[in-house]
């Protein structure tokens, strides 16, 4: 039987009015791989800090094993004022390793009680530096940079990096994949299968949790649901539900159907009983007295066993699905709606983008792929105007209308309310802006008068979507347009993808976004390759 490390029984958790969970129960086992999925803001980040010990609940009951070390990758990092060296070192492990060090000469007691202590948090099971730092491309000179500075990329792989290192009994990653290119991704893959602790994983990334998860918790309206597979199983799982469920809701109606058609044929067609032979009119009467409370009994039988039905009725069945998340696009005119000529970017001495010219045509979906820091997010900004060109020109169609949806969603005023901006940017009233909202199903209507600054980034990136919609491109430029998303709100945006009119050129690691692109749009996509190495294909 796999050691348990963390149980949790009957817990809640509220934020003021708003009850986050409500009585869930959980157990985490070693060797246990867990896909935690659930919609934007339905507590997932809440719980994977409940886990962490940095939320504490309000009610129920919370066991982790006392030997048993968790690491914790949250979804934004927000280190200030340090280096990055600084940030991997500060741990339990490495203080101890310090003190350690200076008690090795003189003080040998003192260092027994340390060693034991490094012992028994697994100190010799942590994994090497250099390992970790090569697989995820970082290069040792950025340890001493200060990790204000460094690229959203960086800082999440160095965070990454940082859970990683400790190789702790119980790994919570939020959106690990974020920032990992395919390489990277398949070094991750590898690390994780080769754990013999607990791990929970959150990730809008289908395949890789199909290839690493051996669990999933489906986290609905404060509720934990356990599956004992991987993503693939859980949507298995979920149409088999869905069929059953829809059994019994058509029974539920058949029969409730059945029984209002029997109450409205005993309460219009009652016949009167057949008078008797004899014309005894007393025995007549009792006769038809009885009849009638015979009916009576039965119609009041019918109606009990219809309000009963009426009282419990099974909601319809259908799978939730958003379909109000649509692109409209103003009409392009021109054949070739961008053409590069000779494009060139570089960054210091660090040439990103040389010589790069290609035209886009009207319809094209094209998908920039390479390694990361090939120039990819550059490439998007440079095309719509928020870098300047070191050398070259990007022409656009006098009819083109761009779009950019950035990765972490950092354009949008951090100090403003979604209210405020969407006033400003599209004269929309409170009331038009909760329409619009709900009309694309993107939910958030709670969050309108908060500022972005307090918004998870799960949360700006659905307004974001909003902004798109009420933009009208003709061009979208979409720079990993699937992280941060829930399943339900990923798989509208990639129907309307699939649905827009205009071009998209798009940056993603998402290996199933670029399935269903290469597989429904076959004759209209083309892949744009970047590397270091200047290498291009087109």
């Amino acid at each position: 039987m796999s050691r348990p490390l963390i149980q949790l029984s009957h817990l809640s958790k509220s934020f003021g009015p708003q009850v986050i969970f409500e009585g869930i129960s959980l157990s985490l086992s070693a060797g246990e791989v867990f896909a935690l999925i659930g919609e934007n803001g339905a507590g997932k980040t809440t719980l994977l800090r409940l886990l962490a010990g940095e939320e504490q609940p309000d009610s129920g009951g919370f066991w982790k094993d006392p030997q048993a070390r968790v690491g914790f990758l949250p979804q934004e990092i927000n280190a200030q004022n340090i280096s990055a060296r600084a940030f991997l070192e500060d741990s339990c492990l490495a203080f101890l390793e310090k003190r350690m060090e200076e008690c090795l000469s003189e003080r040998l007691a003192e260092w027994a009680e340390l060693h034991e202590r490094f012992e028994q948090l697994g100190g010799y099971q942590r994994i090497p530096l250099e390992k970790v730092l090569h697989g995820l491309k970082l290069d040792s000179s950025i340890l001493d940079c200060s990790m204000e500075v460094l690229s959203s990329g960086q800082k999440s792989r160095i965070a990454l990096a940082k859970a990683l290192l400790e190789n702790p009994d119980v790994l919570l990653l939020d959106e690990p994949t974020n920032h990992l290119d395919q390489e990277m991704l398949c070094w991750l893959k590898g690390m994780l299968s080769s754990r013999k602790g607990a791990t929970v994983i959150v990730s809008h990334d289908r395949k890789f949790l199909n290839e690493t998860c051996n669990q999933l918790i489906d986290l609905t309206c404060g509720q934990l649901t356990c599956y004992g597979g991987n993503y693939d199983f859980y949507l298995e799982e979920q149409e088999r539900i869905a069929k059953r469920k829809m059994r019994e809701y058509e029974a539920q109606q058949e029969e409730r159907n059945a029984l209002r058609q029997q109450i409205k044929a005993f309460s219009f067609s009652r016949k009167k009983p057949a008078p008797p032979k004899d014309g005894d009119k007393m025995i007549y009467n009792r006769h038809g007295e009885l009849h009638q409370k015979s009916v009576k009994h039965t119609l009041d039988v019918l109606k009990k066993q219809l309000l009963e039905i009426e009282e419990n009725l099974l909601p319809h069945p259908k799978p939730k699905n958003i379909t109000g998340l649509k692109f409209t696009p103003a009409p392009l005119s021109s054949l070739v709606a961008l053409e590069l000529r000779n494009v060139t970017k570089s960054f210091g001495d660090r040439e990103i983008l040389k010589d790069l010219s290609t035209l886009i045509y009207k319809n094209d979906r094209i998908i920039l792929t390479g390694p990361n820091g090939t120039g990819k997010t550059t490439l998007l900004r440079c095309i719509a105007e928020l870098l300047p060109l070191d050398a070259g020109e990007i022409k656009r169609a006098s009819s083109a209308k761009i779009a950019y949806l950035d990765q972490e969603v950092d354009l949008l005023p951090k100090c403003k309310t979604p209210l405020q901006y969407f006033e400003s940017r599209f004269s929309l009233t409170e009331e038009g802006l909760r329409r619009e909202l709900a009309k694309a199903a993107l939910g958030g209507e709670g969050l309108i008068s908060r500022p972005f600054s307090t918004l998870s980034a799960g949360q700006r990136k659905r307004l974001m979507l909003l902004h798109l919609i009420l933009e009208k491109p003709n061009i979208l430029l979409l720079d990993e347009p699937t992280n941060h998303l829930d399943f339900l709100t990923l798989e509208a945006l990639e129907r309307a993808l699939l649905d827009f009119e205009g071009v998209i050129i798009v940056a993603t690691h998402d290996a199933t976004l670029i399935e269903k692109l290469m597989h429904l749009c076959r004759e209209r996509v083309r892949r744009i390759y970047l590397s270091l190495l200047k290498e291009r294909a087109f």
